[in-house]
């Protein structure tokens, strides 16, 4: 018979009334599972196995007894595999004259038979309700309050930032011949995990890793959280102490009942300067950090001189950036694009060079990611569709032979509330057919808000602008976004032909491509081609244009004059 809430909620509060007015652990011990956890911040206690949690209980009950139970309120969350009960309790301690606010939480999974099974008991000494109560039972609000609210954060009860810099200060500083690690600890997805579960299952997680954080087992250890998700501990150095700090925080992680996986990322700075302020610690092991995320495989990454390297470089082209615009040291450069029968130029794509008046060539490399992270270049493709409008009226004036000139629209446009109409402007002002500006639109920019891309390529195309679909391929949803999204060209990525051997499955897939692009009448350009071998093998397919540096890198706008 399947065990339901109310049948849950009514065993559990059997067992830790047996176990907190009489000190029994009789009915606790018939449920355990032999590969239990239990932790406490109480005496700051972690331990495994059946055998180890019995004896944990038993210290735990002789710390607190003797006492006596004024209040229970009770909560079950229910998930595919098991279910997870917490206890909120008042009760009186007797020998100290005084209320404890407490929290148990016990973990459930069900067996075959709906039979449940203890995985885990967390035991939590509520600290902040209790001030709160004596607070507000003393009519004002004491030292004492005021103290713990500066010192410990409301919602976990470890250290706030303040806080955790001027303790761990204060462990380094006393223990100048030891060595320390500082491991900083991020949810993945936190925010999905928010918005699916709701936020107040969102601060379970946060008091969950908090509670364990505060009982880590170790002479030297401080943990806190810094903000949001984001959790730090900085602890005495041994070997393997940090993967095994890992192992564990992931493991607690997994234990938390809830109907999805709970994935911890982690960035470590092991601190060989010690004079450097906590917060530089902290950004530094933050460095490491970001570098692990989205690596679900191994969300763990050490933070070493050159990720400061890359820092300190990144800074450097952030502070460059707006004298590099005001001086015009952002360039246009023009890759061509050709039929692959003729052999004739058919059009070509705008790209962004930086001269650097002070450092020479930028790489785009280098500068084009930093833009896209802080905004700015929003402001850089700006530049370069102004430059690209401008060439083509004084080619057209000029009575040459004139071709369309692709683009770029970044993720960053597509959320700037007057796109359309600025690039309408601007065709406007240099009195420019509409054949001869297009747009291109990267394929991740779907994969990451469909919604507004679709919105944004269909007012586009009702202004008149020929939209070319860039790196087709690379992402992931690019059947899906076919049946969604108005677009005219696809740029196909030549990553299918990486290998020499055309007839393997990213020959056929590009074979296919460009049949079902036929289907749907859109026109294709096969990007990045440098071999020879390539260009027979789309000839073969029926490919009909090309670009890449088989055929010209990009140049500056005098080279490509002197092409056309």
């Amino acid at each position: 018979m399947e065990m339901g809430q109310e049948d849950l909620l009514a065993l559990t509060e059997n067992v830790i009334n047996e176990y907190l007015q009489e000190g029994s652990i009789e009915g606790l011990s018939l449920l355990m599972d032999p590969d239990i956890i239990a932790y406490s911040h109480l005496n700051v206690n972690y331990v495994r196995g059946d055998w180890n949690v019995r004896q944990f209980l038993n210290r735990e009950y002789e710390r607190l007894s003797p006492l006596s139970l004024n209040r229970c309120n009770m909560r079950c969350t229910m998930t595919g595999e098991g279910a997870s009960v917490v206890a909120r309790l008042i009760l009186t301690c007797t020998k100290a004259k005084n209320l404890i606010f407490l929290n148990i939480t016990v973990m459930y999974k069900f067996q075959e038979d709906d039979c449940p099974v203890i995985t885990g008991i967390h035991i939590e000494r509520d600290y902040r309700h209790e001030n709160t109560y004596r607070s507000v039972n003393q009519g004002k609000l004491n030292g004492v309050v005021v103290d713990y609210l500066a010192t410990y954060d409301e919602l976990t009860g470890i250290y706030n930032k303040q806080a955790f810099y001027a303790k761990t200060k204060e462990m380094l500083l006393d223990n100048p011949d030891k060595n320390f690690d500082l491991l900083r600890i991020n949810i993945e997805r936190f925010k999905v995990l928010n918005d699916l579960f709701g936020e107040s299952t969102g601060d379970k997680l946060l008091r969950y890793i908090g509670k364990f954080l505060k009982e880590i087992n170790l002479p030297l250890c401080v943990s806190g959280r810094l903000y949001a998700d984001n959790f730090v501990v900085c602890y005495e150095a041994g070997k393997g102490d940090s993967r095994r700090m890992i192992n564990t925080l992931q493991m607690v992680a997994d234990s938390f009942a809830i109907n999805n996986r709970t994935i911890l990322s982690f960035g470590l700075y092991r601190i060989d300067d010690k004079t450097l302020p906590v917060s530089v610690m902290c950004d530094r092991a933050n460095m490491a950090l970001w570098k692990a995320k989205g690596n679900f495989k191994n969300p763990y990454c050490e933070y070493d001189e050159k990720m400061r390297q890359q820092v300190l470089k990144e800074q450097k082209i952030i502070n460059a950036m707006e004298r590099a615009i005001q001086n015009k040291e952002f360039t246009l450069y023009l890759q061509p694009k050709y039929d692959i029968e003729k052999g004739t130029i058919i059009g070509a794509e705008a790209l962004v060079r930086w001269i650097s008046l002070e450092n020479g060539f930028i790489s785009p490399g280098d500068f084009i990611p930093v833009f896209e992270n802080n905004g700015f270049v929003y402001e850089v493709d700006k530049f370069i569709w102004e430059e690209s409008c401008r060439y083509l009226r004084k080619w057209l004036d000029e009575g040459r032979e004139v071709h369309p000139i692709s683009v770029n629209v970044s993720r960053i446009d597509l959320y700037t509330p007057k796109l359309v109409q600025h690039l309408v402007n601007l065709r406007e002002k240099y009195q420019l057919p509409s054949q001869y500006l297009e747009l291109e639109i990267t394929e991740s920019a779907y994969t990451e808000d469909p919604e507004q891309i679709i919105t944004i390529t269909r007012q586009l195309r009702e202004a008149g602008f020929v939209i070319l679909m860039d790196d087709f391929g690379t992402g992931y949803s690019s059947l899906n976004m076919l049946k969604d999204i108005q677009i005219d060209v696809l740029k196909l990525d030549m990553g299918f032909l990486k290998s020499s051997d055309y007839s393997a499955k990213g020959g056929n897939i590009l074979t296919a491509i460009l049949k079902m692009a036929e289907s749907l009448k859109m026109q294709t350009i096969a990007e990045g081609v440098e071999t020879k071998e390539q260009v027979e093998f789309l000839k073969s397919i029926g490919c009909r244009y090309v670009q890449g540096f088989y055929y010209s890198k990009p140049l500056p706008v005098g080279e490509f004059e002197k092409l056309i």
